[in-house]
């Protein structure tokens, strides 16, 4: 007979779980973690290079060229405020994120970092567009070619500049280089490629145009162009609010300005590139004379022109389908939006357009 004996039950093995571990940072994300120390430091040696007597820091710091009480040249070292700037406006848009909107975003109940983070992006975007219209239009409104494009040949070459001009210009171009290393360093958005080409687009206008003596219909086109970024970028910062009523008003101000601005508006710039010159101006290169606009420039002007038209053309085609969803009773969510990892019925008006 066959001896049965119980077997005891088999032990439970306690599985010991691990927390998982976040994927290691890139190299994106590592620098933009110090960002702010980084640009401070670079700042900080900057002044202090200054204050010891270097002439490099001086030309960062300060326009070059005077040639009067209020008037100004062009050169090359102004590359050295350029390349100051761009350093500037990071560590200015790490400062303005970090310590007005990430806290202002935390006082008005946006708890979540992804979208607190998107918040002070806006707000700052919001900022620096508000600033520079409001230079740029004081500027053309007390100009000659206030309302009159004949005045951006008329007198060509115009050389030298008004201290406030050379400042908005210069920064200008700094500005767009700083966006240009954002949106490198920045998750890419749907519409990467067109951002990209945009910015490079415009720094070669902004450089070109500055060199070449243009900086009249260099500002009448960067003030076609910041009004609908400011109401864009407004129109964000509420819907991260939650307020979507408001939301849905400030982006239809920026619905209706778009296609005023940036396409009523610029296109009479371009139509102007394109016929008046011969009625104003001898059409000629002469580069010992500041002279630099002829019938080959005046193309690759206008190709330019036309290829920033094409893109804000295919950005105008996604505003409009916002706004069909807002008509439809829906809110204004932008179909452009990147996707990212948001909170559950998160649904930022994410536009991205730029100027």
């Amino acid at each position: 007979m066959t001896e049965i004996t119980a077997q005891p039950p088999p032990s439970k093995k306690r599985v010991v779980t691990t927390p998982r571990q976040p994927p290691p940072k890139t190299f994106s994300e590592r620098v933009l973690d110090s960002e702010l120390e980084i640009t401070g430091i670079l700042s900080l040696i900057c002044f202090a290079a200054y204050y010891a007597g270097s002439p490099v820091a001086r030309k960062a710091l300060f326009l070059s060229y005077q040639a009067g009480p209020d008037a100004y040249n062009k050169g090359w070292d102004d590359v050295y405020f350029v390349a100051f700037w761009v350093v500037a406006f990071t560590f200015l848009r790490a400062v303005i994120m970090k310590f007005f909107y990430h806290p202002l975003g935390l006082l008005t109940g946006i708890k979540p970092f992804s979208k607190r983070q998107r918040f002070a992006e806006q707000g700052f975007m919001f900022t620096i567009y508000t600033v520079s219209w409001i230079t740029g239009m004081y500027i053309i409104y007390n100009s000659p070619y206030w309302l009159n494009t004949s005045q951006f040949w008329i007198d060509y070459p115009h050389i030298l500049l008004p201290r406030l001009t050379k400042y908005y210009y210069l920064m200008q171009i700094s500005f767009w280089f700083q966006q240009l290393y954002t949106i490198q360093m920045e998750k890419p958005r749907k519409d990467h490629l067109a951002m990209v080409s945009h910015h490079f687009i415009t720094i070669t206008l902004l450089i070109t145009s500055y060199y070449s003596n243009f900086t009249r219909i260099g500002n009448a086109v960067l003030c076609c162009m910041d009004l609908a970024d400011i109401l864009l970028s407004f129109a964000k910062m509420l819907r991260y609010l939650q307020l979507t009523t408001l939301c849905d008003i400030a982006f239809a101000a920026f619905a209706l300005a778009w296609p005023i601005t940036r396409h009523g508006f610029f296109t009479c710039i371009i139509w102007a590139t394109a016929f008046e010159p011969p009625k104003y101006m001898n059409m000629v290169w002469e580069p010992e004379k500041g002279r630099y606009f002829t019938p080959t420039t005046q193309k690759i002007y206008l190709g330019l022109f036309v290829v920033l038209d094409v893109i804000m053309i295919y950005w105008f085609s996604m505003i409009v389908r916002v706004v069909v969803r807002v008509i439809r009773g829906q809110n204004a969510e932008d179909t452009r939006s990147d996707d990212e990892d948001e909170d559950e019925n998160e649904h930022p008006v994410d536009s991205k357009k730029k100027n």
